[in-house]
This record gives structure tokens, C-alpha cells and sequence, in this order.
């Protein structure tokens, strides 16, 4: 009998755990600054493992929906070095070595958040082609030539593959004469939430600075009231980071502007999911340590080492793991999923003491 109800829980286990919680992926877009403008080095092209790109754009003998190796270009084919280059970068040197992070880029330079706006995206690109502003179209195709749908698609694959864990946003210089930007920028990242099914609360959105020595860098008050209009807005100073002097403008971010950029968009994004950390039950834990009459102690896994990698050496460890049960109140299987062994396992308890099963049936 409890080998039947080990088959049974397996394969809904199986269901429920055929993402990778590991695999961290951020759904990034806006317009050049986003794409990246900064020169690529030799040392760019060099990859990790554990910085991955969910390849959005048709190029590079690349698929699009598949993950790859990340280097430049992460967006367009005419991408360079940008805010995701140095964010991934710092993501993966700060968490722990069982995370690995993606990023899906859809960004073209010079355009409106309307281009993203899944109401207004048809009328923007037909406006532009009425009037001959056609440069970027290229660009758009690369993304199917629908970078609103690309986006979903991208999160939808996200959600299969592993968690997204929040959006990376940077534009507006396109936009710099539109009063009500700020409400454009929550329409469209609240359309994402809806379409993706996504938990708001804990689904943040990133949103950057125009660059303060460049030409619009008096814009960066409506990119406070974004940010402050969506709940889980974040606003990423750009303080510091130098502007290039380009012939006709001064938008685009030097390479180390872009560095200390993207690094400040990860030290955010770190802080956030330090803060979504659970807080562990110490009154469950005190009590299984206390009612030994009713349950063998010896049997249950020590609070502190059911999921924990033993080589972990900061706080930050804890996101990596699905959360545990600290205790069995009842009788009925429980089942959970260990993400250092990556294995499934049932709990129960019987005749007072508590015990634990893989899915094949044989005792741990």
C-alpha cells in the first residue's frame, strides 16, 4: 500500500518539480541603454555556466527559447556590452554556486515604451513605417517582429524552465516629452504580470536612471515616479556612472558606466532576495526539540541541515532551497522535494516517530 502511495505522490511530484528553482531568470527591456552600447573586449566573450542568456533574438546561429552560454550581444544582433552583461556577471560571483542566473533580453534603441505596450504596439510600429522611420524595424523582426509577444514568450518559457525572479527596465529617452510616462511604464509592466500569471509581490521590477551627465538626465524625476508608482518598483541610481559625448548627443553610458551600472541593478536585486528569505519557525523547531514523549528526535532532520549545502559559508545560501517542513503534525504523507539532493521524498508519521522515504520506496 505505501508503495502505491509513493508511485501516486512521484508523479506529482514530478509535476510539480519539473522547473529548476536554481535557475533564476530576469525578463530585461527598454531601448539602448538596455541593449548595451558599451565596447566588448576579448575577456567579454569568455562564459560561465552559471550565466545563461534565454535567447530572445533571431541571430548568432542561435535558437530562440533556448538558453545559452550568455556573452554579447544579449539582445539584438547590434548589441554590445550593457546593464545585463555586468549584472549577470555580479549575480552569479555573489550567490551561491548552485544558482544559476538567466537573462532574456528584448531592448531597441530610440523607441517608446508604446513599442511595448501590447494595445498601442501595432499602431506605434505603423506610425513609424508611415513615416519612413524604419532603421529599427530590422531589429524588431530579429524579436519576431513583436517585442510585447516576444516578452511573453520568453516568460512563459522562463516559468516552465525555472523562477522568474523579477524584470530589468531602462528607457525613456524616447519619451522625454510624455507628462504621463510614469503610468505607461506601470501599464505595461502590469500587463506582463497579468499575461505571465505572476505574483506582483514577489515579482520586482528594476527600473534605472537616465544618465545624469546626459542630455536628459533632468528626466530622472519621472524615473522616481515610476518607480514609486508600482509597489514593487525599484529605482537603480545612476549617480557616478559617466555619460559618452557622442557627436549629436550625450545618452549612451561609457563601458565602465555601464559596468557600475548593472552592478548596482544586481546589489538591488541581491538585496531583494535576501529579503524574501523565510524566517524560520523557531516555535514549531523548539517544540519537536521539547515533546520527545511524541516523537523520536533521532528521526527528524536537524532544522538547520535538512537543505543546507555543508560548504556554504553566508547567509545568502538559503535561497537556493525550496522551503521544508519543520515539524509533522499528522499522520497524512507530506511530500517534499530537497534541492541539494535533488530528490523527492514523502514524511509521515506512525506510531509517534516520523519517517521519511524517497520516492522509490526506500528509507533515507
Amino acid at each position: 500500500m505505501l508503495k502505491k502511495l509513493l508511485m501516486s505522490l512521484a508523479v506529482l511530484g514530478v509535476a510539480s518539480f519539473a522547473q529548476d528553482p536554481n535557475l533564476h531568470i530576469y525578463l530585461a527591456y527598454g531601448q539602448s541603454n538596455m541593449s548595451g552600447q558599451g565596447s566588448v573586449t576579448d575577456a567579454d566573450r569568455q562564459t560561465n555556466p552559471r550565466f545563461l542568456v534565454l535567447r530572445a533574438g533571431n541571430h548568432s546561429n542561435q535558437k530562440v527559447g533556448e538558453f545559452y552560454p550568455a556573452a554579447p550581444p544579449m539582445g539584438h544582433s547590434q548589441s554590445k556590452m550593457g546593464i545585463v552583461d555586468f549584472f549577470g556577471r555580479k549575480m552569479i560571483k555573489e550567490l551561491p554556486d548552485s544558482i544559476t542566473v538567466a537573462v532574456a533580453n528584448v531592448a531597441i534603441g530610440g523607441q517608446s515604451i508604446d513599442l511595448f505596450d501590447k494595445e498601442k504596439n501595432a499602431a506605434y510600429v505603423q506610425n513609424a513605417k508611415n513615416k519612413n522611420d524604419t532603421w529599427w524595424i530590422q531589429y524588431l523582426n530579429e524579436y519576431g517582429g513583436d517585442v510585447h509577444k516576444r516578452i511573453v514568450e520568453m516568460g512563459k518559457i522562463a516559468k516552465q524552465k525555472g523562477v522568474i525572479k523579477g524584470f530589468l527596465f531602462h528607457q525613456g529617452e524616447a519619451d522625454y516629452q510624455m507628462k504621463d510616462w510614469p503610468q505607461r511604464v506601470k501599464k505595461v509592466y502590469d500587463q506582463f504580470i497579468e499575461e505571465l500569471e505572476l505574483d506582483p509581490e514577489k515579482t520586482p521590477i528594476l527600473i534605472g536612471e537616465l544618465a545624469p551627465t546626459g542630455d536628459l538626465g533632468w528626466r530622472n524625476d519621472a524615473v522616481k515616479e515610476a518607480a514609486d508608482l508600482i509597489p514593487n518598483g525599484h529605482l537603480i541610481s545612476a549617480q557616478g556612472c559617466p555619460a559618452l559625448k557622442e557627436a549629436s548627443y550625450t545618452l549612451h553610458f561609457t563601458r565602465d558606466g555601464y559596468q557600475t551600472f548593472g552592478e548596482r541593478y544586481a546589489e538591488k536585486m541581491l538585496e531583494i532576495l535576501k529579503s524574501q528569505e523565510p524566517v524560520p519557525d523557531t516555535s514549531k523547531k523548539d517544540s519537536v526539540a521539547t515533546d520527545s514523549s511524541k516523537t523520536d528526535t533521532s528521526k527528524v532532520v536537524p532544522s538547520d541541515s535538512t537543505d543546507r549545502d555543508s560548504t556554504a559559508q553566508d547567509s545568502t545560501n538559503a535561497i537556493r532551497y525550496m522551503p521544508r517542513m519543520t515539524s509533522v503534525e499528522t499522520t497524512s504523507p507530506k511530500l517534499y522535494y530537497n534541492s541539494r539532493e535533488q530528490t523527492l521524498f514523502v514524511r509521515f508519521k506512525k506510531n509517534g516517530r516520523e519517517h521519511r522515504y524517497r520516492v522509490s520506496g526506500r528509507e533515507k
